[in-house]
């Protein structure tokens, strides 16, 4: 289902919202008969459990819990840890790398994990060549992992690498014998998992409602034997895709969290409501345009500043990401990189765009203005484009879609928008997510939705990933990043911190980088006080 709109900037204007006023009676407890049960509404839909089909930081709360990995994020500040690796080596020259497995660890039919899940895990991601497999591709060839006995695999890298044990916790271990058995046509298994589970994590999936939920169960069975005190028997991923519809299920006691993004005006009144609370996430995130430059006339630098001094920016931050949000220079937020001093965003001019367009007499079509449904800073975002393009004379129009039709719209030169509106959050904890994976020639379709080459970048790019010195590191995605900036590759707009908003019922939830999920198995609900009589 999609939505089209031709309106103008005045819709903004329009009242976005439905009555709160049961805010300020503050959340009943969820619906739950024993208070362990957790719903969390999602602003996009849950088209697959398969943790390898994807790689997208929307869809990751419920591959982090019915799946584990070698190595977790954990802990504030962040950390990377061993998981289901208890210990590793890693060769003097950085390429091999040997791992020993846990011992008591098992899968949710309770078969212990082996190294050969390892290698059919990595084979299978590079098979299908989706998720993370455009990262490790590069690093790993396929037959190059091996099963030295069953509780040791060792990989073998191509060239060393910084980023390998940092794309750990992306790399879910699947239950191998499980997916042979359920494989239809060479398939790995990849329809089977559509809806079905072959993990270890702490949580077993139980069933997919009619609505669309996703309802997973405590896995009692699971090695580690940190869980809190009182912990969540039962999780729901509820899928809704109108904020507003979300923040009135948690009002009601419906949902106990709200994932997705808001606008100020909802979250002040959120944070004055009682019994609301606030959990902000540090991971560095950044909010861009995404430029299709592979078509005409996108692929003209020219234009592309047109479209860029055609964006408010500053409207749309103060409108929409209110305070704390930090101006974008270069795609790579500002605790990872810093752009050149002389270096500036085009600023919002109409007329400067209009005298421009005049010299370049540029052959356009009507421009597709992407927005993911259910995000309303995607969506404003696209109407404020629509707004610059209309006061330019320029066709156009907006196409809203639930989050899986974006992200396979981002896979396809043909069908991907013009301009496409989205936060790009960290997946690993690395300036590699916003320019390495956004950028690379290698990577059309495959992280690079905008078909942009710039090769001299490029060269910059592969020598950052492969320094291991972190001073070079980040100089050399600086020097590409501000060569992107300049030729306006994209539109870079801001950096802000991603809150998530939870019953005060609710506690110990835990923040993941994977996806700026939460981790719920520190988490607990509180049961409703009695009244006495």
């Amino acid at each position: 289902m999609q939505w089209r709109w031709r309106t103008r900037l005045d819709i903004l204007l329009l009242a976005v919202g439905m009555c709160l006023a049961t805010l300020a009676a503050g959340i009943a407890p969820a619906n739950a008969e024993d208070g362990s049960r957790l719903v969390i509404a999602t602003s996009t839909p849950i088209d697959t459990l398969d943790p390898h089909a994807n790689f997208d930081t929307r869809r990751a709360g419920v591959r982090l819990q019915l799946y584990d990995g070698l190595f977790r994020w954990q802990g504030s500040p962040l950390r990377i840890a061993p998981w289901l690796a208890q210990s590793y080596t890693v060769s003097e020259d950085g390429r091999t790398f040997r791992f020993t497995l846990r011992k008591n660890a098992s899968f949710h039919d309770g078969r212990e994990i082996r190294a050969s899940d390892v290698v059919y895990s990595i084979e299978r991601i590079l098979a299908l060549k989706r998720g993370v497999a455009p990262l490790l591709s590069g690093l790993i060839s396929p037959g190059s992992t091996k099963a030295i006995d069953p509780l040791t695999v060792e990989f073998s890298l191509n060239r060393a690498s910084p980023l390998f044990l940092t794309l750990l916790p992306e790399l879910s271990i699947v239950n191998a014998e499980l997916l042979k058995a359920n494989e239809i046509n060479n398939d790995w298994g990849r329809n089977w998992l559509q809806n079905n589970d072959a993990g270890s994590g702490g949580y077993v999936f139980k069933k997919r409602t009619p609505a669309g939920s996703v309802v997973a169960a405590r896995f009692a069975g699971h090695w580690n034997p940190a869980w809190s005190e009182r912990p969540i028997e039962e999780v729901e991923w509820r899928p809704m895709l109108d904020p507003e519809a979300r923040i009135a299920a948690l009002t009601r006691g419906d949902v106990h969290v709200l994932q997705g993004t808001y606008v100020p005006g909802d979250l002040s009144r959120l944070r004055q409501a009682r019994g609301v609370a606030f959990l902000t996430s540090d991971n560095p995130r950044a909010f861009v345009g995404v430029l299709q430059a592979a078509r005409e006339p996108m692929k003209l630098p020219a234009f592309r500043k047109v479209l860029a001094q055609a964006f408010h920016t500053d409207w749309f931050t103060s409108s929409t990401l209110g305070d704390g949000a930090v101006p974008l220079v270069i795609p790579i937020p500002p605790s990872l990189a810093s752009p050149p001093a002389d270096l500036q965003r085009p600023a919002y001019d109409i007329a400067a765009a209009r005298d421009a367009l005049a010299k370049l007499k540029p052959q356009t079509k009507e421009l597709t203005i992407g927005a993911i449904a259910g995000d309303p800073h995607s969506e404003r975002a696209a109407l404020i484009m629509l707004d610059g393009l209309n006061k330019l004379g320029l066709p156009a129009h907006i196409i809203a879609e639930p989050w899986p039709a974006v992200a396979n719209r981002m896979r396809d030169e043909k069908q991907m928008y013009d301009i496409l509106f989205l936060w790009r959050g960290a997946r690993y904890l690395d300036a590699n997510n916003w320019v390495g994976e956004m950028f690379s020639c290698d990577l059309f379709g495959s992280g690079n939705a905008s078909w942009h080459c710039n090769r001299d970048a490029d060269k910059l790019i592969k020598e950052a990933q492969g320094a291991a010195d972190p001073k070079v590191r980040r100089q050399a995605f600086e020097k590409a990043a501000a060569m992107l900036a300049e030729e306006h590759a994209g539109l870079f707009i801001a950096s802000a911190k991603r809150p998530i908003i939870h019953s005060k019922a609710v506690k110990g939830l835990q923040l993941s980088p994977v996806g700026e999920a939460i981790d719920i198995r520190s988490a607990t609900i509180e049961a409703p006080r009695s009244s006495t009589p």
